[in-house]
């Protein structure tokens, strides 16, 4: 497998087990978090198309980062776990601090009042809410990390 499929397989295997450790958030008397719609909202105000759009921004989003991870993450890290882990728990600090705020401002499903900002460290849904973003994001890390580290033989004649 060459290098760039892999990249494409880290981040797309660690953003399916982000989105799906998000979506137990309703099971766990969480608020929904709708990180597809709130994604998709910078491209449409049609919610559904905004919703569908969304995922494929929050792939290309999970293929980016690990993307990035592959190209600047420090590799000094002795287990692939702790890799993962910090890059995960990084994404998610970064994420809660700027990002969410960021996102309140400036975006237009939140400026219209489809959907309620969720604020910094998802303040506005509770407290349980960033604890499950951040086993999420830890989740990311890990699968990005691991599936990164492996060496698959090609398959190229």
């Amino acid at each position: 497998m060459k290098q760039g499929e892999q990249i494409w397989l880290a981040g797309i295997m660690g953003t399916l087990l982000f989105s799906l450790i998000l979506s137990l958030a309703p099971l766990l008397d969480i608020a929904p978090i709708r990180l597809a719609l709130w994604t998709g909202g910078f491209v449409t105000l049609n919610l559904t198309v905004a919703s569908l759009s969304g995922y494929i921004l929050e792939f290309l989003i999970g293929v980016g980062l690990a993307w990035v991870y592959d190209r600047f993450w420090p590799r000094s890290f002795r287990q692939v776990a702790h890799s993962g882990m910090a890059f995960g728990a990084l994404s998610w600090l970064f994420m809660m601090i700027i990002g969410l705020p960021l996102f309140d401002a400036v975006s237009p499903v939140v400026q219209h009042g489809y959907v309620l900002g969720p604020g910094a460290f998802l303040w506005r849904l509770g407290f349980m809410a960033p604890v499950l973003w951040l086993v999420a994001s830890l989740a990311y890390g890990l699968t990005v990390s691991y599936l990164l580290s492996l060496r698959f033989p090609s398959f190229n004649p």
